[in-house]
């Protein structure tokens, strides 16, 4: 179905969710871009800090729980419409922040309300478009990247204009309430816009009636064969676990950007202001990440087994990290961009392999799951490498990452090995 410019109902989830997953990373991301003003103004250790980001980025992964749940009893664009405003809420409230107090708590509220998004917007994706799934979920990590690619950009760009981290945090909330407004107002077949009146009410009492039935798929996972008998395939287990230590490399390597740039490179270490230098070329960095979010996306539709795709995105990722921490001036930057390269191909195919092993009216809970262990227990990259960066150099936290790269390929390499295979397990409340 098409509207009257011609752009069909699967295109507007697409660019929809596409933008929420910008403004998601942009806001997320907007902290590694400051943190070394933030840190001179407070005079707080790098560890200090990632602690705070640590509690922010957990709740990011835990929020993701509730998140799944209600994009699945509500609907998709109802739940994405809170995320993005609460998100755009909490970011102008991380600016007016006072002290390191509320700068915590408003960053915790930022991290909560940032969680909604990829439970909610790749359910969103996974039940409404149905012709070339691996491409929409490639263009959806393109414009995350993109999100990921801006921030740094942005967050320099206002400490060089305004000379403050805090303008950063207003105008990108300022957007934020924009981008919600327009995404509230698009319709979708099938979709509920969100009223705060309906909020007020109780959506419990209505839900069931007005959230069009999300039907069935082809997928082979988390399936009822009776009432107290549930079956979860161990892949969709082994995929978890990748999805745990790629949260640790995606955020570790994420947060720690800039202040490797600043310590190893040494036209920025030298320039007038290094912070906007490691912002601007940390935004370089990250763009070749657009050519592989896309590529990732693109490549789900082409090959047989994806699940060998992801092994090889660790397998590649494993001796760039480790020349990173050996590498310093043009020669880290080069490795870096390949490091951005072939790592940001994981995501898509990462989201394609979980929508395959969950079925349709449990994609919600599925991806609210694997957002918890990619961007909630993977957080704890920020308190490490904030440990490892203050007592050894950042350098050291990057060949720590390229451990734990080794370990996911391993990881990510069995689940084509154990495809076939399910857990089968009961529960059932007896009364004597």
């Amino acid at each position: 179905m098409k509207n009257s410019q011609g752009i069909s109902s699967e295109q507007r989830v697409i660019w929809l969710t596409s933008g929420s997953h910008f403004m998601t990373h942009g806001f997320m991301t907007l902290f590694a871009a400051v943190m070394v003003v933030i840190a001179g103004e407070n005079s707080m250790s790098f560890m200090a800090l990632g602690i705070i980001a640590n509690i922010g980025y957990f709740l990011y992964g835990l929020g993701g729980f509730p998140a799944g749940y209600l994009a699945d009893r509500y609907g998709s664009k109802r739940v994405l419409t809170i995320g993005v405003f609460g998100m755009s809420i909490s970011s102008i409230l991380v600016g007016l922040s006072f002290d390191v107090y509320t700068f915590a708590i408003a960053y915790a509220l930022l991290g909560l309300f940032s969680s909604i998004h990829h439970p909610a917007g790749l359910s969103f994706i996974a039940r409404r478009v149905q012709e070339r799934r691996g491409k929409a979920m490639g263009i959806h990590g393109v414009w995350g990247n993109l999100g990921l690619f801006f921030s740094p950009m942005v967050g320099a760009g206002c400490i060089w204009l305004f000379h403050s981290w805090r303008s950063a945090y207003l105008l990108s909330g300022g957007i934020g309430i924009i981008f919600s407004l327009i995404l509230n107002r698009t319709k979708i077949p099938g979709e509920l816009d969100f009223h705060f009146t309906e909020l007020i009410q109780g959506l419990r009492s209505r839900s069931k009636r007005e959230i069009a039935p999300v039907g069935t798929t082809d997928a082979i996972a988390w399936q009822t064969k009776s009432d107290a008998a549930h079956v979860i395939p161990i892949a969709l287990l082994v995929l978890f676990v990748g999805s745990t230590l790629s949260g640790f490399i995606f955020r570790g390597s994420l947060t720690f950007f800039p202040a490797l740039l600043r310590q190893e490179v040494l036209f920025i270490a030298n320039h007038d202001q290094p912070v906007v230098m490691a912002g601007y070329w940390t935004t370089f960095v990250l763009s070749f990440g657009l050519i592989g979010a896309w590529f990732g996306g693109y490549i789900n539709d082409k090959i047989k087994w994806p699940e060998f795709f992801t092994a090889f995105v660790f397998a590649t990722v494993t001796p760039i990290f480790y020349l990173i921490s050996r590498y310093s001036d043009n020669k880290l930057l080069v490795v870096s961009c390949l490091f951005s390269l072939v790592y940001y191909a994981w995501q898509p195919c990462q989201n394609y392999l979980i929508a395959k092993y969950t079925k349709k009216a449990s994609h919600g809970m599925g991806f609210g799951v694997n957002f918890f262990l990619l961007f909630g227990i993977g957080s704890i990259a920020t308190s490490i490498g904030g440990y490892v960066t203050d007592e050894y150099g950042v350098d050291r936290f990057y060949w720590l990452m390229s451990l734990i790269s080794a370990t996911a390929m391993l990881v990510s390499l069995s689940v084509f090995f154990i495809r076939k295979y399910r857990l089968r397990f009961f529960w059932m409340m007896e009364k004597e």
